[in-house]
């Protein structure tokens, strides 16, 4: 595979000669500039990596969402795929996503490290 293609907040990303050892966190902090998704274990414990990978099943004929640790994902795994991150859900300038607000509201942030997380932990239940 020469291209790798693949959609992050919903925008068609085409990276030339992927490289299967960058992974999607490292991907989406260097080369997309979306600094929201943290690194922080690097080992999948702690869940401040965790994004949403999206992708439409035919059999089902629906999309299928689920939350993943983007620090041990390699970027092409994702060929034909959609990445949200927490940039992508909503922010304060447009509109929160419900989830986010909730969490906002019920004082449920600390430092801000695993919120993100957190609420994209939930988003795919919510879809």
């Amino acid at each position: 595979m020469d291209d790798l293609v693949v959609f992050v907040n919903g925008k068609k990303i085409t990276v030339s000669k992927a490289d299967p050892e960058v992974t999607l966190a490292h991907f989406l902090r260097d080369k997309c500039g979306l600094k929201g998704t943290k690194i922080g274990c690097n080992e999948g414990g702690c869940g401040a990596c965790t994004v949403m990978v999206s992708h439409y099943d035919r059999k089902l004929a629906k999309p299928i969402h689920y939350a993943v640790n983007s620090c041990l994902l390699s970027l092409v795994w994702l060929h034909g795929k959609a990445v949200t991150t927490v940039e992508g859900v909503g922010n304060t300038a447009t509109k929160l996503h419900p989830i986010q607000s909730k969490l906002a509201n019920s004082h449920g942030t600390q430092c801000g490290f695993c919120s993100p997380g957190r609420e994209r932990s939930n988003i795919p239940k919510a879809h």
